[in-house]
């Protein structure tokens, strides 16, 4: 079964190669029912808008939701993507405090005390 999914939000995320692949497969995702616009803000930083619908399988939302859920690693701030599927409000969270911090392409080799 498939239902109509419309999601909206807004993040402010790291500029990396990791984001830009991140944005690429959420462009790919349905063409053009999703707008993904991104605006530089601060230097090495870019606000995401990411709204649309389009008509999902409730794996193919739940994949949706763990795309946009793991920009959280890059976020510079909290964010929450919000949607309706099948009339079931929908809450995607963006936290850069859920799991582990990513580094944008720069390996972690250790710590120096």
């Amino acid at each position: 079964m498939s239902a109509w999914y419309l999601i909206a939000g807004t993040a402010r995320l790291r500029r990396c190669p990791e984001v830009e692949s991140i944005l690429h497969e959420l462009r790919d995702l349905r063409g053009d029912e999703f707008e993904v616009i991104t605006i530089d803000v601060v230097p090495n930083a870019i606000e995401l808008t990411f709204r649309g619908g389009s008509e999902f399988t409730d794996a193919g939302a739940d994949e949706l939701d763990a795309i946009l859920g793991s920009l959280g690693r890059y976020a510079t701030e909290p964010a929450v993507f919000t949607g309706d599927y099948d009339g079931e409000l929908r809450v995607v969270p963006v936290d850069p405090a859920d799991g582990s911090p990513a580094t944008c392409g720069i390996p972690v080799l250790g710590i120096v005390r």
